[in-house]
C-alpha cells in the first residue's frame, strides 16, 4: 500500500533533517528520513498484519521501535517492538514528534500519571493567564495577525489566547514528567516570560510580562541547550511583527530580502545574523530555478471544504491563526483565499487539502 504519513509527521522530518545530518544520532537512534524508509520497515515488520494503522518512525537500532498513528489527529509517539507488534502493548514515548525530539528522542518513559486534580489546575492556569494576556492589547494584535516563515528559524508556530498557557508546555512546565520547569535561578526559564511563538526546532520567541510600559521587547532562545540565554531581537512587539511582515512580503524575492536586512537589520544579533545566513544559502540554491521551474505566482483558493470539515477547519485555524468560531466562520465562504505564493510552493498545501476532501483551484496572478 502507498505511505501517506500524517502532516505532522511532515513538519517534523523537515525540522529533523535541517538540524541533523548523520544517520544515528546518540549513539543509537535512527530515525527514518523518507517515506520510503518507512514503508520499507512497514513491509518488513508487517505492520499491514498487525499494527495496520500506525507507521515507524524510528528505533533505537534494536528491537524497539518508535510508532505514530495514521490518523491526523493523533500526534503521539508510542514505543513498541518489532517482535510483538501489538497496540495493547504501546507505551506513550512523547505527545508528539517535535517535542520527543527537544528530549533527544528517549526510547522509554517515565511514568508520572496526571490526576484529576492536576488536569483541572492547568485548566485554571490557562485561564488565568490567557485573562491576563487579553488586557494587552499589543499582545493580542500580534497573535491576530502572524507571520509563519517557513525554513529560517523564524515563527512557525503561533499560540492562541486561549489556549496560551498549554503552549508553554516545554518552557513553562513538562507536561510528559509532570514538572514546573520556571525559577529565578540563572540560565533557567522566569516565569513571566510567555511564549508567543515558535520555529521548526522548537526555539521560543518570548516577551517578558514586567516590560509592558515598554511595548514587549521580544526575546529568542535556542531550544535543549541546557540553560536559556535570551537574545533580545527586537524593541517591541510591534516592531518584531513589522520585521516578519517585511520578510513574509520579501520572502521570494532573495535580492530585495538581502537589501532590507543589510538596511535595516542588526547582523551582529545571533538570530539575525543565522537568519542572514540562511537566506544568502537558499539564493545560491535557488539561483539556478528557473521562471518555469517555480512556476507563476498565484492564488490557491478552496471551494469546497468537503466532507472531512473539522479537519479542514481546524487547518484553517491554524493557518490563519484564528479561534474556533471564526475559522467555521471562515469555512462557510463559498471561496477562501488560503495562500498566495509560486505554485511549487503551494504544490504541498493544495495536496494537503485535496487528502482532506477539500477542492482546490490555483488562479494565476498578472
Amino acid at each position: 500500500m502507498k505511505m501517506n504519513p500524517p502532516e505532522h509527521w511532515a513538519n517534523f522530518i523537515k525540522a529533523f533533517t535541517k538540524k541533523y545530518k548523520d544517520e544515528i544520532i546518540f549513539d543509537v537512534v535512527r530515525v527514518f528520513r523518507t517515506v520510503e524508509e518507512i514503508q520499507e520497515r512497514y513491509d518488513t515488520y508487517e505492520f499491514g498484519e498487525y499494527i495496520s494503522e500506525y507507521l515507524p518512525v524510528a528505533d533505537d537500532s534494536g528491537g524497539q521501535v518508535a510508532v505514530i498513528s495514521k490518523d491526523e489527529g493523533n500526534t503521539k509517539v508510542y514505543l513498541s517492538s518489532y517482535g510483538v507488534l501489538q497496540e495493547k502493548d504501546f507505551e506513550v514515548l512523547d505527545r508528539d514528534l517535535m517535542h520527543w525530539m527537544q528530549r533527544k528522542f528517549p526510547f522509554e518513559r517515565k511514568q508520572n500519571a496526571v490526576s484529576e486534580a492536576n488536569l483541572e489546575r492547568k485548566q485554571n492556569e490557562n485561564t488565568i493567564l490567557a485573562q491576563k494576556i487579553a488586557s494587552f492589547p499589543s499582545i493580542l494584535q500580534f497573535l491576530k495577525e502572524p507571520a509563519i516563515i517557513e525554513g529560517l528559524a523564524l515563527p512557525e508556530n503561533y499560540t492562541s489566547v486561549e489556549h496560551i498557557y498549554y503552549f508553554q508546555d516545554g518552557y513553562h512546565y513538562n507536561s510528559v514528567e509532570n514538572k514546573d520547569l520556571t525559577s529565578d535561578a540563572p540560565g533557567k526559564f522566569k516565569s513571566d516570560w510567555i511564549v508567543v511563538a515558535s520555529n521548526y526546532f522548537a526555539d521560543p520567541f518570548f516577551i517578558d510580562l514586567n516590560e509592558a510600559k515598554d511595548d514587549f521587547p521580544v526575546y529568542f532562545a535556542y531550544h535543549g541547550q541546557g540553560v536559556w540565554e535570551p537574545v533580545k531581537i527586537a524593541e517591541s512587539l510591534s516592531t518584531f511583527q513589522e520585521i516578519l511582515q517585511e520578510i513574509q512580503n520579501l520572502r521570494f524575492g532573495k535580492e530585495a530580502l538581502i537589501q532590507y536586512f543589510d538596511e535595516n537589520i542588526d547582523l551582529e544579533n545571533p538570530l539575525w545574523k543565522e537568519v542572514y545566513t540562511s537566506i544568502e544559502e537558499e539564493e545560491e540554491e535557488e539561483s539556478i530555478e528557473t521562471y518555469e521551474s517555480i512556476g507563476s505566482e498565484v492564488n490557491l483558493y478552496i471551494t469546497d471544504i468537503g466532507p472531512n470539515k473539522m479537519k479542514v477547519i481546524a487547518l484553517l485555524k491554524k493557518q490563519f491563526g484564528l479561534s474556533g468560531s471564526e475559522a467555521l466562520e471562515l469555512s462557510k465562504k463559498p471561496k477562501i483565499l488560503f495562500r498566495t505564493g509560486y505554485r511549487k510552493w503551494l504544490e504541498y498545501d493544495a495536496k494537503q487539502l485535496e487528502d482532506l476532501g477539500a477542492i482546490v483551484e490555483f488562479e494565476t496572478l498578472d
